[in-house]
């Protein structure tokens, strides 16, 4: 596949998507619209995102360039990638294009996907009619979204409204501390503001009568401050804000209010002050200088209320000598005149991406060396930088109007522009000595064709120019092609997409981008590596699916290629250290199948491979690897070589060699010549392909309930000892649900263990003990509610062998007569509540939850919730009542399946559910039943009673017990304790 990304092959088996990087140092990125794999090439049709994470994420990827070939991108593909600021698809794409460094669909009526490292203001096209505010809630370096007048749209302070401004559509993560909301809003859409999490004051100037429940998070919701104007529907408008969730609510200061209101005091520092707009203009008051650094907040609050800093006020810090270097936030849109003027020691300041407008004065004789305009600069006055003797150089990214003076009084400065705004710049060019320096590439639309082994200018219909000390920069997949200084070098067939950046000082200033097509030379042999790329496995049947069939081996030969496209030169004894291929293998059977042993038969390896001098004879080393294609991961892979002691090999992980029935998987067969040089005499022959090994991979059938990744070490499994493959709980739940889904012949392996229990083995280490737990029931117990699939029951229903090694009461509340009650019955019993989480009965003595909070997580996590019936008081009367179990212990009729005579008019005892399979034919109501003989030590000691969940006939006190000759009709006080034996379903 293509250097350093990862792709997945899609369904159809003939695309691929992107869905990873492997190489965490790649800054641009330009994905190709075809990866090979072995003899097998793939079209890049997806951008994907899997597993909650993003394609790119946790890596340093700036810039992304996408192929006309992609058809479809993931909601979330650029998740969890705060580096990346651009996005490029080619404009050949038939279903995106891309603007301002975002993704729309191809009309630009709808906005997808926005970088979460694009810095300042996004642009949006007059065309764009739907807009989700979630694609903006990721960018927290994001703080403005603009739109032209012909916009469907309005922008306000950065905001994004419809163009009536009587709803709020989005809101850019980095907006900061403060919004105002205009006048004439009238409601606030879905999820518009969620992604603000530094939001701390909203003031709402109109009447917004409807609040999208998502609109803003839960965290603003509760902290930030509600600002109102006062008036006569301010009780209307406090309660719509209110019903949202908003808790703190004051008024708004009036424009013109500062936060040094009172002067006589000479108060020094940064002063704010309210402008019509409710942002504010800074600037500096009293006698003292500021430090010689400044940083200028994004925020200032008036009366507890913050409100946004967008203005530098004019002649704010004017003639402060002590500054030296300025830090202007990401809210500043305008420096008014003479902001800084005669700041004669200023001589380093960074403008926001945020800025527009640059007033006349603003600069004038500073000490300013190096000035990068950002592209957001609609204007710059008069005389703006006029005197500033040290200037040298001035980097422009956009094309603002510049009058005829803004860099009067100024000699040799290098004036760095965007090509074609040369006209924009002249009028603002006083000559003394000042020079222009367009900058800007541009490349043709048409892909260029070559063949394997030819070069061409990529600038061949195009334009560059990038004036010293401007660099040109190239990001490509590697595989097909290479550039240098413009010039492509076709290596082998692909097509790949080839973007040209120009950088000034590691800033971005232009890119675009290229499709390069390179065909196969009729003269040429590519591949490094020969092998055969498909082999099929037979389909058939398993007939007995209980034992895996017989193993199914397939031959894979494996060759090389020497000569003139190999990449060493066998003369100089530069070879590699290693070679490798894709192979892929189909299993057209209807069961999955698994790797389990890998052999190599050498192809008279002597004439090709030698051993490195001081290496040990190529027969004794382990030359070859196979992986699962995607990974290197040494514990996933297998190591071999020709020599019986390094043959017939097992791989470490099997599970990673597993493929599904009607499916397929790719691996790499690599060549491993650290120890080993190749033969000069074999190289000499130019192009040849020699055969060096066939290999012989060897897979084997699943079992009926397939293959297992439980280990006996583990907290829960359930081991098939005919088959030797252990099941986690997870996988044991997947079989349950598949059961109650109506797997019949999963059910009929769970039915043979239950039927003959040396044919399994299940166990659980609950607390510090590891208990022996047995299947009882099959698709017997009810779940609370229907699932998503329709399954009603619990698939598998479990009960412990042997007794918990603590002893338990029912209840341990004391009545007057001091026995303890059964009121309620198992469902309001103490026992229950030690058994499950969340339940209303306090428990004397101990915590809640205790057996509960026993259970191994990896079992609890799959435990379903069942519903059980129990009696709540022993009455002819009594109904029986409900409960919603996670563990429960078996009732007397669950048991036995039948009452003993005299109890027949109890109807509430048949009602507490079906006898359970497992124990049918095992057990009587009444008497000796060897079966239910458990054991529970206490204190060096055996006890093997154990409790019922039933309440007998007519008491007030007392449950029901097995005794220690398996009698179930035994009973005794709530309050004593005995053995518990827990049962749970999956």
């Amino acid at each position: 596949m293509s250097e350093g990304l990862i792709f997945e092959v899609n369904e159809d088996g003939t695309t691929v998507s992107l869905v990873g990087i492997n190489a965490t140092d790649l800054k641009n990125i330009s994905v190709p619209t075809q990866v090979s794999s072995g003899n097998d090439t793939y079209t890049v049709t997806t951008l994907k995102n899997l597993g909650g994470g993003g394609a790119f994420t946790e890596y340093s990827v700036e810039s992304l360039s996408l192929p006309e070939t992609i058809k479809d991108i993931d909601d979330e593909a650029l998740k969890g990638c705060p580096s990346l600021k651009h996005v490029q698809i080619s404009p050949k794409c038939e279903g995106f294009i891309s603007f301002d460094d975002m993704i729309f669909t191809k009309d630009y009526s709808q906005l997808l996907l926005i970088p979460e490292g694009k810095e300042g203001a996004a642009s949006l096209p007059d065309q764009s009619t739907l807009v989700s505010a979630t694609a903006f809630s990721r960018c927290s370096v994001l703080s403005q979204i603009l739109v032209g007048d012909s916009a469907t749209f309005t922008s306000y302070d950065g905001v994004l409204y419809s163009k009536d401004l009587k709803t709020l559509v989005a809101c850019p993560a980095g907006i900061g501390a403060s919004i105002v909301i205009p006048a004439e809003t009238e409601s606030i859409d879905k999820d518009a503001l969620s992604g603000c999490k530094d939001l701390a004051s909203i003031t709402a100037l109109g009447n917004v009568q409807k609040i999208d429940p998502t609109a803003f998070s839960d965290e603003t919701k509760a902290t930030a401050v509600v600002a109102l104007p006062a008036g006569e529907d301010y009780d209307s408008r406090k309660s719509t804000w209110e019903n949202a969730g908003f808790q703190h609510f004051t008024e708004p200061a009036q424009p013109g209010a500062n936060t040094n209101q009172d002067t006589a005091n000479e108060a020094t520092g940064l002063t704010y002050t309210l402008l019509n707009d409710y942002t504010l203009s800074v600037s500096w008051q009293g006698k003292d200088d500021p430090d010689a650094t400044l940083e200028i907040p994004a925020s200032a609050e008036i009366n507890g209320v913050s409100y946004r800093v967008s203005t530098i006020a004019e002649n704010a810090f004017a003639n402060r000598g002590s500054l030296t270097s300025v830090k202007l936030p990401t809210t500043i849109t305008a420096i008014n005149n003479g902001a800084l003027a005669g700041c004669a020691n200023l001589s380093t300041i960074d403008f926001p991406n945020t800025l527009r407008t640059i007033g006349e004065r603003a600069f004038e004789a500073t000490s300013l060396k190096d000035v990068w305009l950002p592209a957001s600069i609609n204007s710059i006055g008069s005389r703006a930088f006029a005197s500033c003797s040290n200037l040298e150089r001035v980097v422009a990214l956009g094309t603002p109007e510049v009058t005829t003076d803004a860099l009067a009084g100024c000699t040799n400065v290098s004036i760095y522009i965007p090509s074609g705004s040369e006209d924009t710049w002249n009028p603002g060019l006083p000559p003394d000595n000042n020079h222009l320096m367009p900058y800007g590439i541009t490349l043709s639309e048409e892909p260029l064709a070559l063949e394997a082994g030819q070069e061409a200018d990529l600038l061949e219909g195009g334009n560059l120019q990038a004036p010293d000390p401007i660099k040109a920069s190239y990001s490509y997949a590697a595989a097909p092609l290479s550039v240098d200084a413009g010039r492509v070098s076709a290596k082998k067939a692909g097509t790949s997409d080839v973007t040209a950046v120009l950088m000034l000082d590691d800033v971005e200033l232009s890119r675009a981008s290229r499709t390069v097509e390179v065909s196969p030379s009729p003269d040429a042999e590519t591949n490094i590596v020969q092998l055969n790329s498909e082999v099929s496995l037979p389909s058939t049947y398993l007939a007995d699916l209980r034992t895996a069939s017989a193993p199914i081996s397939v031959d894979a030969p494996f060759a090389v290629t020497f000569g003139q496209d190999a990449p060493y030169d066998v003369a100089e004894d530069k070879s590699p250290t290693s070679m490798e291929a894709s192979a892929k293998f189909i299993n057209n059977m209807d069961v999955s199948v698994r790797l389990s042993k890998v052999t190599c038969t050498s192809q008279n390896f002597s004439n090709v491979l030698a051993a490195n001098p001081g290496a040990q004879g190529l027969m004794n080393q382990k030359l070859f690897s196979l992986y699962p294609e995607g990974t290197t991961d040494d514990n996933k892979m297998v190591n071999f070589g020709f020599d019986p002691s390094v043959n017939d090999v097992t791989p470490r992980n099997p599970g990673a060699f597993t493929i599904s029935p009607k499916a397929s998987s790719s691996y790499i067969f690599r060549l491993n010549l650290a120890n080993a040089k190749v033969n000069p005499a074999v190289a000499d022959a130019g192009i040849t392909t020699q055969n060096l090994a066939t290999v012989m991979c060897t897979f084997e059938a699943a079992p009926l309930l397939g293959f297992g990744n439980g280990d006996v070490s583990s907290s829960f499994y359930l081991k098939d000892k005919n088959t030797s493959e252990v099941y986690t709980a997870a996988e044991v739940k997947n079989h349950a649900n598949a059961i109650a889904s109506g797997n019949t012949v999963i059910e009929a392996a769970y039915r043979s263990f239950m039927t003959d229990e040396n044919t399994y083995e299940c166990k659980a280490i609950w607390g510090n003990t590891s208990y022996e737990i047995r299947i009882i029931g099959i698709n017997h117990d009810k779940l609370v509610e229907r699932t998503a699939d329709g399954r009603t029951v619990a698939g598998l229903t479990f009960q412990f062998k042997d007794l918990l090694k603590t002893m338990y009461p029912v209840n341990s509340k004391k009545d007057a007569n001091d026995w303890g009650v059964n009121s309620g019955g198992w469902g309001e019993s103490e026992l229950r509540a030690r058994m499950n989480p969340g339940t209303d009965t306090v428990v004397y003595g101990t915590d809640d939850n205790e057996i509960w909070d026993s259970v191994p997580n990896d079992l609890k996590n799959n435990i379903e919730t069942v519903i059980k019936k129990s009696s709540p008081h022993g009455s002819k009367t009594a109904i029986a009542t409900t409960s919603n179990d996670n563990l429960f212990i078996a009732s007397y009729y669950e048991l036995g399946g039948s009452v003993k005579s005299g109890w027949e008019t109890y109807i509430w005892m048949t009602e507490e559910g079906a006898q359970y399979d497992y124990w049918k034919g095992k057990v009587i109501p009444y008497g000796y039943n060897e079966a239910l003989k458990k054991k529970c030590e206490v204190s060096s000691t055996l006890y093997d009673t154990w409790w019922e969940r039933t309440i007998p006939p007519s008491s007030s006190t007392s449950f029901m017990l097995v005794n220690r000759n398996g009698e179930t009709d035994n009973n005794n006080h709530a309050k004593m304790s005995y053995g518990v034996c827990p049962c749970f379903c999956l």
